[in-house]
């Protein structure tokens, strides 16, 4: 049976929104639909949109504005606060943005020429934003609409001015964002436990995760030199990843990859990395891969950083590498091939969060923003976040520190075990029969 046809809609601001809509690709009519570029929105909306990015980017690097970065950040933070989840209660009532986002709909039509476009062809409308979603929602579009929400908490924007009469269906990476979204007035049916879409390319197919278990066999053998983590796990390992004996020798040095968000905020910690991790990258103890996404400024910045350390050289050997493309789907295509043998990702805690489902431990930098400090918190709960253990000028101690005493492969395990990695199969099924299951096993889930 051919998969089923559906739009997809997402948008750049930052990457994390058209990174959760990537690897639905395979079942995007006309490919994904980027709403904000000028080749898709008319004139006016672009106008308002251009705003709203403006905002984005303003909010992801006030903090460091002198003197007085840290008022505005703090105000900018009260603006997108999540409320505390417990004690349980209502909390449906809608916020300023809620208000903000509905008048941008219904007064300045902010959203309209895309759902015309969308229009021509009834099919199901699967959104990774909130803005499109609740347009497409409140002029009361045709046909099943979807939002993905990318966080594992999220704000009340991302919910209708009333939740209780729209027909918005969610998709919920994790259980929380499923009892978030009830706590907000949206009915239980129209709630999806998929889990978050991850790149097929590292996973495999649904029933046997061939490449997503062989990655996850060898990246644990480099995490665990001292094996004092198969000491432990030795007999669940080979029997989760279909595996006969563990070898003893480690298949290589520690590999690292350092990512920096879409508003390049991160640049500063990453000079400072690789100062501390020169000497362990001339000694092959180590391979360094800095993520620059598609911010040309980022990759220049940090050759800068490069020729100044004098790792020019490195980057011919192999033992460092920058990851950069103009293209934001190439960049995306890079990225995926990176992961397959990244050992440890740091990362802000944004989406790359949901990443820890590859069995990759997540090295968690400060966050920026509410809902990425309750990524932080959800990547505590199930173990697959591990924090700095020290200052970052000391990064050459305590990170083989924590790959000695078998924290980090201990990480990579638990997200393996204890986040879903099969959203995008879930999504596509979906799509395809308007249900799916929800697995019971790691390898369901």
């Amino acid at each position: 049976m051919a998969p089923a046809r559906a739009w997809v809609v997402s948008v750049l601001m930052g990457l994390g929104h058209l990174r959760a809509a990537y690897p639905l690709r395979g079942i995007a009519n006309e490919g994904i639909i980027l709403y904000g570029s000028r080749r898709t929105t008319p004139p006016r909306e672009y106008r308002i949109w251009r705003r709203l990015r403006k905002i984005y980017y303003f909010s992801s690097n006030v903090g460091r504005v002198p003197v007085l970065g840290r008022p505005l950040l703090n105000l900018l933070l009260a603006l997108q606060r999540i409320q505390p989840y417990y004690p349980r209660r209502d909390l449906s009532r809608p916020n300023l943005a809620v208000r903000y986002l509905d008048r941008q709909i219904s007064r300045k039509g902010l959203c309209r020429g895309l759902l015309e476009r969308l229009g021509a062809l009834p099919l199901p409308r699967l959104h990774s934003f909130y803005a499109t979603a609740m347009a497409s929602d409140r002029y009361g579009a045709a046909g099943e609409n979807y939002l993905l929400i990318c966080d594992s908490d999220f704000n009340r924007v991302w919910v209708p001015r009333d939740p209780r009469s729209g027909r918005l269906k969610y998709l919920a990476p994790c259980t929380q964002v499923r009892n978030r979204l009830l706590a907000y007035g949206i009915a239980a049916e129209r709630i999806f436990l998929t889990g978050f879409p991850l790149p097929k390319e590292n996973i495999g197919s649904r029933e046997g995760l061939e490449i997503l278990r062989a990655d996850l066999f060898q990246r644990l053998l480099r995490l665990d030199p001292k094996r004092k983590f198969f000491s432990y796990h030795r007999r669940s390992v080979l029997g989760w990843l279909g595996q006969d004996a563990v070898p003893e020798a480690a298949p290589g040095p520690l590999r690292l990859t350092f990512a920096i968000g879409g508003a390049g905020a991160q640049c500063e910690m990453a000079r400072v990395i690789l100062q501390s991790l020169k000497p362990a990258i001339a000694a092959r103890r180590i391979r360094v891969t800095i993520s620059a996404g598609i911010n040309q400024r980022v990759y220049e910045r940090l050759l800068g950083y490069v020729n100044r350390m004098q790792l020019g050289g490195e980057l011919a050997a192999g033992g460092l590498e920058l990851v950069y493309d103009p293209d934001v789907y190439g960049y995306l295509d890079k990225f995926n091939r990176i992961l397959r043998t990244t050992d440890v990702l740091w990362t802000k805690p944004s989406e790359l969060s949901f990443y820890c489902a590859l069995g990759i431990p997540i090295l968690m930098a400060p966050p920026i923003g509410t809902h990425e400090e309750l990524n932080r918190c959800w990547l505590r709960e199930i173990h697959a976040g591990v924090e700095p253990a020290g200052p970052l000028r000391y990064t050459h101690e305590w990170l083989f520190d924590l790959l000695e005493n078998g924290r980090l492969a201990e990480a990579a395990w638990d997200g393996f075990l204890k986040a879903r990695k099969l959203g995008t199969f879930q999504i596509e099924e979906l799509i395809q029969t308007g249900s799916c299951a929800e697995g019971q096993t790691p390898l369901e889930q």
